[in-house]
């Protein structure tokens, strides 16, 4: 099937051929006959599928050579971020066909965004909040817009936008078409599409997939205090061609790792809410040109930033839901590429890991997929992970504590994996692990042997003036129960 197939003009194949695109996705394929006819959409699909140009081909066909009042389309997306990125996209496919977007966004001023929407513009692609402050004053009226786009709706939901967003639906005046577009469904986004869309198309595309089956998933077991380094030696040791993704979960982690990597010579840049929008922009730009080699994030990067150079996503921090994780991940491995991520999990989020295969129907392999074939052949791929119950089978004995396995970091190559220092034992709080050869001498003691050696233990044995107090007490007691008994007899 190609683009011409799908009730597109042979103008906008064109271009599309131009830019690259011969065949479309699976989710464009679906939803762009729908959009074309007029319907409303509720449509989900796994990340890298190609969801923005399903949405944004049509958009461009309908408003080429109209002549209604303006603004004719709106686009709401949950972060700045995206908001640039779909931006760019409608100008790529639009190809100076006449067509004026603006992006509305926060944490830059307002006036130049007023005065563009004051020029009148075709499309306008925004974050709720922002655009929501241009309504209060008067900067921007809705009134005229044919179709609306509401693009990753569970993360607008899960952001608090319910409010805002139905203020702004609440603008747009007379018939409209909805389009609903998000890479994970769950009742608040069906709730919505019930409040939003009419008679609406749903479509699902590999909704037993989230995740991109082009994307190796792996983890890494580590100490909280070496993920760091972990990281340093990571990147020290692969080609200056890998561009990596990495995740954190607050601001401060995500500045003190970017001035980590710097100082081990490794060329990184962070974005997150504490850095001005000028400056993120600035580093999303270098991140593309190749400029820098290390992108550390938070969270406000896990929705449709689409750099197609992305080869390795590093979750330092998992996230607390699994949809985030599924959104992370996806920034590699997009459009058919193949691409890693990796998680480092430390001993208190391993529960994460549970809620993540769940989702994504994955058992995770904690072999790196940094480092190379071990020497024995039992690489990471080569290599599957048993699961829970084949590993407590294993020789009937007890499942290891999480970190005192093979695939730690500090292991050396020779050993198995190039991290660990042979003869090291493992720290944990600055003190050795016990090994098991000790388990004999913690094995539980029968209840009797354990009385006698607490009843004979010194420090168990009262003094003499304890003992006093309690016969003392134990003297009133007796005489109050003997005056009780004494009055009711009487």
């Amino acid at each position: 099937m190609n683009f011409s197939e799908l009730g597109l003009t042979k103008r906008i194949v064109d271009d599309v051929e131009k830019l690259g695109f011969n065949e479309p996705t699976e989710i464009q394929a679906k939803t762009i006959p729908a959009i074309i006819a007029g319907r409303d959409i509720m449509a989900s699909a796994e990340t890298g599928s190609g969801k923005t140009a399903a949405y944004a081909l049509p958009i461009v066909q309908a408003l080429r050579g109209g002549s209604e009042r303006l603004p004719r389309a709106l686009i709401l997306v949950p972060t700045r971020e995206l908001a640039v990125q779909v931006n760019t996209e409608m100008v790529r496919f639009a190809n100076k066909c006449g067509i004026r977007t603006v992006t509305i966004y926060g944490g830059v001023g307002m006036d130049k965004q007023t005065r563009l929407l004051n020029r009148g513009v075709d499309v306008i692609v925004a974050t709720p909040g922002r655009l929501f402050d241009h309504i209060q004053q008067g900067n921007a009226e809705l009134k005229n817009v044919k179709m609306l786009v509401l693009d990753e709706a569970d993360r607008m939901l899960d952001m608090g936008f319910t409010p805002q967003v139905r203020r702004i639906v609440a603008e747009v005046k007379g018939p409209r078409q909805t389009i609903l577009f998000s890479a994970t469904l769950n009742k608040a986004v069906e709730k919505s599409g019930e409040e939003f869309l009419t008679n609406p198309v749903n479509v699902y595309v590999n909704t037993d997939r989230v995740e991109p089956a082009s994307i190796d998933q792996q983890i890494h077991l580590v100490q909280e205090d070496n993920k760091t380094q972990l990281l340093i030696d990571l990147m020290t040791e692969q080609s200056a061609s890998r561009t990596v993704l990495v995740f954190t979960k607050t601001r401060h982690r995500a500045s003190k790792i970017c001035k980590r990597l710097n100082a081990a010579q490794i060329s990184a840049g962070e974005i997150h809410s504490d850095i001005s929008q000028n400056k993120r922009e600035s580093t999303l730009r270098k991140f593309r040109d190749g400029d820098i080699s290390v992108l550390v994030a938070t969270d406000i990067a896990a929705r449709g930033l689409d750099i197609p150079t992305i080869s390795h996503v590093v979750n330092y921090d998992l996230p607390l839901s699994a949809a985030d994780y599924v959104h992370r991940i996806g920034r590699t491995g997009r459009a058919g590429r193949a691409g890693i991520a990796l998680s480092f999990v430390s001993d208190d989020q391993r529960y994460l890991i549970r809620d993540i295969e769940k989702v994504t129907g994955r058992s995770l392999d904690p072999n790196s997929p940094f480092s190379a074939s071990r020497p024995d052949g039992s690489g990471s791929a080569n290599r599957r992970p048993a699961s829970g119950a084949q590993q407590r089978q294993h020789n009937g004995a007890r499942r290891p504590h999480p970190t005192s396995g093979a695939r730690r970091h500090g292991e050396s190559a020779h050993t198995g994996s190039p991290f660990k220092r042979e003869g090291t034992p493992h720290q944990s709080n600055g003190r050795p692990e016990r090994s098991r050869t000790d388990s004999d001498r913690f094995q539980r003691r029968p209840a009797a042997a354990t009385a006698s050696a607490r009843s004979s233990s010194p420090d168990n044995q009262r003094p003499a003036a304890f003992n006093f107090f309690v016969e003392e007490e134990e003297a009133k007691k007796r005489a109050n129960l003997k005056k009780k008994k004494f009055r009711t007899s009487w």
